[in-house]
């Protein structure tokens, strides 16, 4: 992309810190025909509202009155084609999916690589700007070499169709599509959002969308890899279509990456309380609908030291045990400290005692062989009908402590 393009630009900035919003914006503005600077989210979106000729926004995420997420899904009500950069520190996986979600084009990690950040500006609007210069009335798609230098200057995948056939495209497209081709009901992703028809080509069906930055899945090389799609038609009359392809991959994977974090424990590798909070919602419901029982142990080892050396190997040696004695549909977690949780779907009350006796057993065995005097404790309780998150999870507490506090009986019900 001829980097002359963004001395047409007009680009909201959104940031809370004084220092780096005023570092940014002194570069930012050098470039730029107009930038609007704004402090927070509240701001950032009022501003956004006064200023309708705004192309890109580029926005923190924590930010006071509203965060940088919220902002943009504000503003996607208005405008949800508006290309949005966030710079951020974020690792987790709530950002990565909420930025997929909101159509975030890209992000860039602080501390600001201003190279990287003007790098993704122009990724952001190349589509928009190359269907502006291609639609110019100079403009003479007859000449196969001037359209062929444009199409090489852009950093995506680009290519020109006519009839669904590619007429022109850039050497990154050349190189990496020997035959192109979509499937959109195989390729997109989110298909449940869109309503498909036979009868419309899958070009001209994505150049009516609304929405930009479709999501796709595509295969480069015996690789999948995820595209965000772009389509514009530049002739009417000719049937002259414009595709360009920016791939996400690597956001997607990070998006993967940080949401197994959010959803693990990563010593053990069993769910962590985030993914309990998820499952005990889906499978409480499904149990009063069905009338079906549902029973959750919490177990944990009796005053167990955690400075010990061999204490993470220990929690592994435990979920291990549990998960090899438990059935299928029997769902693992790690809890707070030293605490498991098991939830036990279709399992009344003695079903559960069944398994904890069970497991009592194995776990003793195991702390024996490993000379550890401690033993292993267990809280049970059953699913009531007036019973929410909160409530079984104090009760199936106060049911293990009862276990802890009691040097005979070790396994206890609330």
């Amino acid at each position: 992309m001829n980097k002359n393009f963004l001395t047409q630009l007009t680009i909201l900035y959104v940031e809370d810190q004084d220092e780096i919003r005023n570092f940014t914006s002194n570069i930012l503005s050098s470039f730029v025909k107009k930038l609007v600077i704004c402090s927070d989210g509240q701001e950032g979106l009022d501003a956004f509202k006064n200023n309708p000729e705004i192309d890109l926004i580029i926005t923190d995420i924590n930010m006071p009155k509203m965060n940088g997420l919220e902002m943009v899904k504000n503003i996607n009500q208005i405008n949800p084609s508006i290309p949005t950069i966030t710079t951020t520190a974020h690792t987790d996986s709530n950002f990565y999916k909420k930025s997929i979600e909101l159509g975030i084009t890209s992000y860039c990690l602080k501390p600001l690589d201003l190279y990287e950040l003007m790098k993704n500006i122009t990724k952001s609007l190349e589509h928009k700007f190359l269907n502006k210069e291609l639609k110019k009335e100079s403009t003479d798609l007859s000449k196969t070499d001037e359209i062929v230098e444009v199409l090489n200057n852009q950093d995506s995948f680009v290519a020109i169709l006519h009839e669904g056939k590619e007429v022109f495209a850039n050497e990154s497209f050349l190189k990496s599509f020997k035959e192109f081709t979509i499937n959109l009901e195989d390729s997109m992703i989110d298909k449940e959002q869109y309503s498909f028809s036979n009868d419309i080509p899958w070009y001209e069906f994505i150049s009516n969308l609304d929405k930009q930055n479709v999501l796709v899945k595509l295969k480069i090389e015996d690789s999948e890899k995820i595209f965000k799609l772009n389509v514009s038609k530049i002739e009417k009359e000719k049937n002259y279509f414009l595709v360009s392809l920016y791939d996400i991959t690597n956001l997607n994977e990070k998006s993967n990456l940080f949401e197994y974090k959010y959803n693990h424990d990563l010593i053990t590798g069993l769910y962590n309380l985030n993914k309990f909070h998820k499952i005990f919602s889906l499978e409480s419901k499904r149990v009063r609908r069905y009338r079906k029982s549902l029973s959750l142990i919490k177990l944990e080892i009796q005053n167990i030291d955690e400075n010990i050396v061999s204490y993470e190997d220990l929690l592994i040696n435990i979920s291990e045990l549990i998960t090899k004695n438990v059935r299928e549909h029997d769902i693992n977690f790690k809890a707070e400290q030293s605490a498991f949780l098991i939830l036990l779907p279709e399992t009344d009350l003695d079903g559960a005692l069944n398994v904890a006796y069970k497991l009592e057993e194995l776990l003793n065995i195991m702390l024996e062989e490993k000379n550890f005097s401690k033993k292993s404790c267990f809280g049970i309780v059953e699913l009531n009908n007036d019973d929410n998150e909160e409530l079984i999870m104090k009760r199936v507490s106060l049911a293990l402590n009862k276990s802890l506090d009691n040097q005979e009986e070790r396994v206890s019900y609330f």
